[in-house]
């Protein structure tokens, strides 16, 4: 029988942290790329992000989701959303994804 080894119980639960963290911030860029997709992020918008960040508090201490809370809170401080924070918003969900926001108008 192999003797218990406290070394690799600790390298399993950080591993297990890295997946956890890793599946967290694909959900996390998946959902600001399909918000990102009409070009726009209303105030609706911002607090659902909010939340979801809100409900994995322990996932803050990675990038992007400390970066993007943040701001979040920082811009609805006052419940409001306006051009000003929206294009930030947009700005920082735009590196976090890759995506480009681009507007066609007919």
């Amino acid at each position: 029988m192999k003797p218990f080894n406290s070394g690799e119980t600790h390298l399993a639960g950080q591993l297990e942290q890295a997946r956890r963290n890793s599946a967290d911030v694909a959900e996390l860029v998946g959902l600001c790329k399909g918000i990102l997709a009409d070009g726009t992020i209303n105030l609706a918008e911002a607090e659902f992000i909010l939340d979801w960040l809100d409900d994995r508090a322990d996932r803050l201490d990675i990038w992007p989701a400390r970066e993007l809370h943040q701001l979040i809170v920082r811009v609805l401080e006052d419940s409001v959303l306006n051009a000003e924070e929206e294009a930030e918003l947009i700005a920082l969900l735009e590196d976090m994804t890759g995506e480009r926001v681009t507007l066609l108008i007919y």
